[in-house]
């Protein structure tokens, strides 16, 4: 059988994660690839006097004819493919996709429909802003505006901000991370779409409908429904996955106030789980056959 690796975070607390690569192994197995699956914490990437890079690991590991690094860990990635390996997706995808305020400044070169948005200005403390400042950013926003740190996941680091004084609040407890600023799509509270591509094929898209919260992300509470997409919606999807270099994403769209599609964001580590579960389809398998076909052209 083939070698191959999945590597994933290991001081993450969610089961899902873990869930999701031993099922991505079981669906390995049936199309003749042996998955072993490696925590990020289990690697100890090193150099030697010379500068040549080289891994250590707690235990005993084969090589990979390939990598599924499904983790935003970009150090280990990088290193990863300085060696030589072959990963999907590659640290630079990775990268992209895991800073909110980078993604937006790509995806803003590709002429796709975003939320206005404002990048946090650099602090290596604590940041400062002053009262001009936040006036501006509701001018130019609007009453309600989203604030999201720039590393985040599941919907956890996203907050919505109604009045200077939270604002002023929430950017003291961020501390020194960065965030990005955006205006509020209310056409679009407690729903979205998250589309599933693997190479440039869309697998599937299901609608995520959270009534108790602007975020409809499955994980605090949303529940996802078959969607079919329009065209409109397919082309900003698969235009955003391409902008990106990305071989598998899950793209997520808002409902913009004219009936327009809006793109929220994308994600690099597909939490698929949900969507096999909502649609019936084994997105998993469907990763694995266009990895195969990729590395055996």
């Amino acid at each position: 059988m083939m070698k191959a690796w999945i590597i994933y975070n290991g001081a993450l607390k969610f089961n899902k994660i873990t869930n999701l690569v031993n099922k991505l192994a079981e669906d390995g197995k049936d199309l003749g690839i042996d998955f072993i699956l490696i925590k990020n914490n289990e690697i100890l990437p090193k150099y030697d006097e010379f500068g040549k890079p080289g891994l250590l690991f707690l235990y005993e590991v084969p090589e990979p004819e390939f990598i599924i690094f499904w983790d935003k860990d970009i150090l280990l990635a990088c290193h990863l493919e300085k060696m030589g390996y072959l990963l999907f997706n590659s640290s630079e995808a990775i990268n992209v996709c895991d800073n909110k305020a980078i993604m937006h400044m790509e995806l803003s070169k590709a002429g796709i429909r975003l939320p206005k948005t404002i990048v946090s200005p650099f602090v290596f403390y604590e940041q400062k802003l002053s009262s001009e400042y936040m006036d501006r950013v509701f001018d130019e926003l609007g009453n309600t505006i989203i604030l999201k740190e720039a590393h985040g996941s599941f919907g956890m680091q996203v907050y919505k901000i109604e009045s200077k004084e939270h604002l002023a609040h929430k950017i003291i407890e961020v501390g020194s991370k960065p965030f990005i600023l955006q205006e509020y799509i209310e056409s679009s509270y407690g729903r979205d779409i998250r589309v599933n591509i693997v190479g440039d094929e869309i697998v599937g898209a299901m609608q995520r409908f959270n009534p108790n919260d602007f975020r409809a992300n499955i994980t605090i509470g949303g529940t996802g429904t078959p969607y079919k997409l329009t065209p409109e919606q397919e082309e900003i999807a698969l235009k955003a996955h391409k902008a990106l270099g990305l071989t598998f994403s899950g793209v997520d769209l808002l409902f913009g106030k004219d009936g327009e599609p809006v793109l929220c964001e994308l994600n690099s580590n597909v939490n698929f789980i949900s969507f096999e579960i909502a649609l019936g389809i084994n997105y998993g398998r469907r990763l694995l056959e266009y990895l195969l076909k990729s590395i055996r052209a």
